[in-house]
């Protein structure tokens, strides 16, 4: 299996996690997230399968709708409790997510063609900002058990 089967590959298995994921949470906003994270691997799978069939592709930029998604999920904290692997499954993803990342970043520095040196970067980012959102999953969790705050005077992070 080349480099760019194995991309295509790990990209399709993250979608079939992020999947799972989306099935086995009560939480509609959460289950927002797994899906379009999903949905994001399923379009990376695709810009690669159109690169290795040397077709047409797209580079969209998709973080803006997730972190919009973060809004959407008032009730995470008092939902959270009720998974407790949680943190397991988030260290999970983000094990996923820097595989592809890594594995992208070796492909960048064999590209020598300024396609391929887009499209990494491209993936590179996206990877980045997947683990960006599953590291803001896990500190609504970490926050969720470690203290507790009134909603009308509490300081909130901005994502």
């Amino acid at each position: 299996m080349n480099s760019l089967e194995l991309a295509i590959q790990l990209e399709m298995d993250s979608k079939r996690f992020y999947l799972e994921q989306a099935e086995k949470t009560e939480d509609r906003g959460l289950r927002a997230i797994f899906i379009t994270l999903a949905e994001e691997e399923s379009i990376h799978a695709r810009i690669l399968k159109n690169k290795a069939d040397n077709l047409s592709y797209e580079l969209v930029d998709t973080y803006a709708e997730i972190k919009n998604l973060f809004s959407k999920i008032g009730s995470y904290k008092s939902e959270i409790k009720k998974m407790p692997d949680a943190l397991d499954v988030y260290n999970l993803s983000l094990e996923i997510e820097k595989k592809s990342k890594d594995l992208y970043e070796e492909m960048l520095r064999e590209a020598t063609d300024e396609k391929d040196i887009k499209i990494f970067k491209y993936l590179i980012q996206q990877e980045e900002d997947h683990y960006r959102v599953i590291e803001q999953l896990m500190e609504m969790v970490r926050r969720s058990e470690e203290w507790v705050e009134s909603a009308e005077f509490g300081l909130r992070k901005e994502y």
